[in-house]
């Protein structure tokens, strides 16, 4: 897609991801099905090919225009790949590379510069606020129009004081600038459009396939020998600081229940930890985990467990509203959900904007006690846990992705 081949329905997404977001290869493959061009930016990864019918380009460290940026960027390549840091010391690295390193303004315009030279699409996607200003840029240079996808509220993340009021200072002289503002929940859609003045954010939720979709194949109860009487709970995704995972497994030597195991599939930062937590607690029994599965075949997975939970707390406005990809795997595997009681999470679980269909639960789920007595009650009525499940099934035909990007398709038709 060089200047010399100039596509009025191209488009180019930018990422800050090396193993590229569920949310940005949906909607490269819908906006392609749609007769557009899609080619996807993204950092250096091991796995560096494309994806299917689309391509990727993986930015190249040693062609970085600017040598703070490259530096910096080896050497925290290099961190990530050889060294196990603690969740904490890993933060206190990163506060101090952005405070006395890099520049977050220049840093991934350094990075990104060199791939973008000579592309000229007709649209350029900044995925997060990282690649806002490289987007912009790039958008400048060929005459393209800029669409920024707001993934959060990136700025209202659990960061350093310097680095959140550096990203707040960059999307408030930048947001503006764009042709279009998209985000993936109405609260924050809300709070972008009154922070900035802005006439309209567009939400696109991260609603998961539904032809992924399988029906339970009881694989956990195979995989950990499980009585047929057992019922899993599961927590999936990123095992990291910030989830309340460590109360989660705490609470499970407080559930009544005895059969109700919790089943935590993922891999993360926090792994060890929690696995000393359950051997402390002697909690080998209730407390299992299971390695992350690729994302092809998570839903049978998924599906798999009697009921889904969302633990996180409130500790920042991020968390606050947050709807993170497992709400809606659980969604699409008809799994019930029993989720902390957060705006968006309650939305969607007690049937507030889904005809009044409920999926679930929301509740206080900070200390361990509160976790454990909402267990307990979530699953002392099987009928309604049954209820829960006939509702869930019935919200995967209209949450889902298939849904979504109709609406995504119209938003980037109304560009052109």
């Amino acid at each position: 897609m060089t200047k010399s081949h100039i596509s009025e329905r191209s488009i180019v997404m930018l990422t800050a991801d090396r193993s590229i977001d569920r949310r940005i290869l949906n909607q490269a493959e819908s906006l392609r099905m749609s007769g557009w061009h899609v080619e996807i930016v993204a950092m250096p990864h091991q796995d560096d090919g494309g994806s299917g019918s689309f391509s990727v380009r993986r930015v190249e460290l040693s062609r970085a225009s600017s040598g703070r940026a490259r530096v910096v960027a080896h050497v925290a390549a290099w961190v990530r790949a050889h060294v196990m840091l603690p969740t904490r010391l890993h933060a206190v690295l990163r506060t101090f590379a952005w405070k006395y390193l890099v520049d977050q303004g220049n840093f991934y315009r350094a990075l990104f510069a060199p791939a973008l030279a000579g592309l000229s699409p007709s649209i350029y996607v900044a995925h997060d606020l990282p690649m806002l200003l490289p987007a912009l840029d790039a958008a400048r240079q060929c005459g393209a129009k800029t669409v920024f996808d707001s993934h959060e509220l990136y700025s209202e993340q659990d960061l350093s004081p310097i680095e959140a009021r550096r990203w707040k200072e960059i999307e408030a002289a930048n947001i503006g600038a764009c042709d279009m503002v998209i985000t993936v929940n109405r609260s924050i859609a809300a709070e972008l459009e009154s922070r900035y003045q802005l006439p309209r954010v567009q939400v696109i939720q991260n609603a998961e396939k539904s032809a992924h979709a399988t029906s339970a194949q009881r694989l956990f109860h195979r995989h950990f020998g499980l009585p047929e009487t057992t019922k899993v709970l599961l927590y999936q995704g990123g095992l990291s600081d910030g989830r309340n995972l460590d109360n989660l497994v705490a609470a499970m030597a407080q559930v009544r229940n005895r059969s109700v195991v919790l089943v935590m599939l993922g891999d993360g930062p926090r792994l060890g930890n929690l696995q000393r937590l359950v051997r402390a607690r002697e909690l080998g029994s209730r407390v299992l985990f299971h390695a992350a599965v690729p994302r092809e075949e998570l839903l049978a997975f998924t599906g798999s467990a009697d009921a889904g939970i969302i633990p996180y707390q409130a500790t920042c406005l991020n968390n606050y509203y947050c709807t993170p990809n497992k709400l809606y795997e659980f969604v699409a595997a008809a799994v019930p959900i029993l989720a902390s009681d957060l705006p968006e999470l309650r939305r969607v679980v007690m049937g507030e904007e889904f005809r009044g269909r409920q999926v679930g639960l929301v509740a206080n789920l900070g200390a361990p006690s509160e976790i454990a007595a909402r267990i307990d009650s979530f699953f002392e009525n099987a009928l309604r846990v049954e209820e829960w499940r006939v509702n869930v099934r019935a919200l995967a035909r209209t949450l889902c992705w298939e849904e979504e990007q109709k609406s995504l398709v119209r938003l980037y038709e109304t560009l052109t």
